[in-house]
């Protein structure tokens, strides 16, 4: 007996709880591979074998051929983050109430190499997990929202952990259940000393080392360990906080002043851990509004841009030195916030100054036009970020090539993104060509009824 009829023996005639849209996807594969001709669903809807096959082929990569990790939804890719948060599970979804951050940033990287995904979607269902992988994660996602729109939603909750992966995406939604904050540390330690000291048990620790069986279970926490595991405790805080305060754009002391407070619906949205009270079930069809109203979405350092037209941006930004806040807003087909620019009195940072900033920075290709611009050495500083933001997203996305055609329109940000897309296109139009000379040339990976939906753990 094949695994396939064995999955059907437990999937056909009995009561299965599925979501209604993966079902569809699950019942389509699994007919294909049992010779079905239709497929026919509650509402009396029948679906032909093209038809099953078109299902079960929407959760398949069009360019690599492997399998999707996430549901597409009107151009919006929907990534499941439920349970608590580790390190290196080694299961890219949800398994046993446990999600590993590996297996985040797989359907992350899938979904940004996908040419169908428009918007990326971060479904909360967690409270939090391990520090260890959780900055990390943070960043690949920050850096996602780069190169497409990423949003999050606490459906119903992104807490600790999980309200630093929400933090660092574009934007953030609540339900009016939705729980977030808990922007804190807990470290707990066991002592099982009295315990086996009144069942006659005595623990002997052998070791060499004074810091070795620090922690151990089996004596109490001595003074000098825990007053040291506390200024850990707190550094990894001001760090979280830190991060929170970097994404979300508040100050770092309001983030602390939550003290790792939680906090649900409107009173989220009130602190400024969410920016919108949303109905669970809307959040996809806002994203996917969003990803049709834009083009593209560019984050990059603190320059945050959203272009329908690259070319109507270039344009406005020439224009509106002439123009009127008035007469220059309706006609407006962009939106640019650029918050790089320095004004102010300070003497120009040094050529000296520049050089060894640029060095620290690893950007001596800098040193040039820093010096040129003469910005302050706040400016300069300045700069250098924005700089490391460019060249960090456009790495994450394979443009690391273009950085210095990019870097030399950092004064010019509607330019800038106009470079940049240029860029993104041609690679993703090279990544498709690549990838369809490679399935050409190796048949067997070409996904098809024999091969496409031969992975059982997909069903």
């Amino acid at each position: 007996m094949s695994n396939y009829q064995m999955i059907a023996a437990a999937a056909l005639n009995k009561p299965l709880a599925m979501e209604i849209g993966y079902a569809r996807v699950f019942f389509s594969a699994l007919g294909l591979r049992l010779g079905a001709e239709s497929l026919v669903d509650a509402q009396g809807q029948e679906i032909s074998r093209d038809g099953m096959k078109a299902v079960a082929d929407s959760y398949v990569h069009p360019v690599t051929g492997e399998y999707r990790h996430y549901e597409i939804v009107d151009g919006v890719a929907v990534l499941p983050i439920h349970g608590a948060l580790a390190h290196k599970t080694g299961n890219v979804r949800p398994k046993s109430g446990l999600q590993g951050y590996d297996g985040i940033t797989t359907m992350l990287n899938q979904a940004l190499s996908d040419p169908d995904v428009k918007g990326i979607y971060l479904d909360n269902h967690t409270p939090g997990g391990t520090v260890y992988g959780a900055f990390d994660t943070a960043d690949a996602i920050r850096r996602a929202n780069a190169i497409k729109p990423v949003w999050a939603i606490a459906n119903d909750m992104n807490c600790s952990a999980g309200q630093l992966l929400a933090a660092a995406a574009g934007r953030r939604l609540v339900t009016q259940t939705g729980t977030v904050g808990s922007i804190g540390v807990v470290v707990a330690h066991a002592d099982y000393e009295k315990h086996l000291e009144a069942a006659g048990i005595k623990i002997t620790l052998l070791h060499s080392g004074s810091h070795k069986v620090e922690g151990n279970p089996y004596q109490a926490l001595p003074k000098d360990v825990a007053a040291r595991w506390q200024a850990e405790i707190d550094e990894t805080r001001l760090q979280f906080a830190s991060k929170v305060a970097e994404y979300t754009g508040l100050s770092l002391q309001a983030v602390l002043d939550t003290e790792a407070a939680t906090y649900s619906g409107q009173s989220a949205v009130q602190i400024g851990l969410a920016d919108e009270l949303v109905h669970s079930a809307d959040g996809v069809a806002m994203l996917a509004e969003h990803c049709r109203n834009l083009s593209k979405t560019l984050t990059i350092g603190n320059t945050s841009m959203s272009v329908a037209n690259p070319a109507a941006a270039a344009a406005t930004q020439s224009a509106a030195p002439a123009a009127t806040a008035q007469t220059a807003a309706p006609a407006a087909e962009a939106t640019t916030e650029q918050t790089l620019a320095v004004t102010t009195t300070e003497t120009a940072a040094s050529a000296e100054l520049v050089v060894t900033l640029c060095a620290d920075a690893g950007m001596s290709d800098q040193i040039a036009n820093l010096v040129k611009a003469k910005l302050t050495e706040a400016g300069v500083k300045a700069r250098l970020s924005a700089l490391g933001g460019v060249r960090d997203a456009l790495a994450a996305a394979g443009l690391g090539h273009a950085f210095t055609e990019v870097s030399a329109k950092i004064d010019d940000p509607a330019g800038m993104l106009q470079v940049a897309l240029t860029h993104a296109t041609a690679h993703s139009e090279d990544k498709e060509v690549a990838g369809q000379r490679a399935v050409n040339a190796a048949q067997p990976k070409q996904p098809d009824p024999k091969s496409a939906y031969s992975d059982p753990s997909r069903l």
